[in-house]
């Protein structure tokens, strides 16, 4: 006697139907995890890149800060921002002489260039980001026009400084000084474009001690924080 072929009912269709959605939401849920995890890791290094890159660059400009021995006054100039919320991020300006700036591809450090490093913020013509200004010919200028700011990274939400003068506590700024500082210490907050990413703040110090030496007594350099 031939045995009846029985096939799956309905109820059985459903619940094995249930079960494979289920598998396939969780395999789903886990690529879209790692997925995830693996974008926000490379948009951290990209960030923190960004970051090193314009803190080297911030830094050896600043160790090769110049001062004309016929000075009087300081041609380095910090102007702290002024923000009326305590959570509010920085954004100072600072600008200096420098031989240690170069221009293009093609040039070469050791001119005396005056360099601007400013914030622009949100609600302005550009786009935010910090910026920079290059007066390659300074104090020789045939015009009154400001030199035009070129954007070094929009990811830059937060620029602080801070100058160490020859004795005292470090300053907001660095205004009518008649030196250079012994050090700068430079505070960057970048923002990734990620949604929900967190800044991520990178702090470097300069130490000006060699600039400063012919116009100050104090020995060492400044130790970073």
């Amino acid at each position: 006697m031939s045995g009846l072929r029985r096939g799956f009912t309905l109820i059985e269709v459903m619940v094995a139907s249930v079960i494979f959605m289920l598998f396939i939401s969780s395999v789903y849920g886990v690529y879209r995890a790692a997925n995830q995890s693996m974008a926000h890791a490379e948009a951290q290094e990209d960030l923190y890149q960004t970051g090193r890159v314009l803190l080297a660059q911030i830094n050896a400009e600043l160790t090769c800060a110049y001062q004309p021995a016929t000075d009087t006054t300081s041609e380095l100039l910090g102007t702290d921002s002024t923000t009326s919320a305590s959570d509010a991020l920085q954004q100072d300006q600072l600008a200096f002489l420098t031989t240690g700036h170069v221009v293009g591809s093609d040039e070469v450090a050791g001119d005396v260039t005056r360099v601007t490093y400013l914030m622009v913020g949100e609600g302005q013509d550009t786009q935010p980001g910090l910026y920079i200004e290059e007066s390659l010919h300074p104090g020789l200028e045939m015009s009154d026009e400001e030199p035009a700011k070129r954007l070094l990274s929009p990811l830059v939400v937060g620029f602080n400084c801070k100058y160490l003068p020859a004795s005292g506590d470090w300053l907001t700024e660095w205004q009518g000084q008649t030196t250079l500082p012994r050090a700068v210490r430079i505070e960057l907050t970048l923002q990734s474009k990620q949604r929900g990413a967190k800044p991520l703040v990178l702090v470097t110090t300069a130490n000006l001690t060699m600039a400063t030496a012919p116009a100050s007594t104090t020995e060492g350099g400044a130790d970073a924080q």
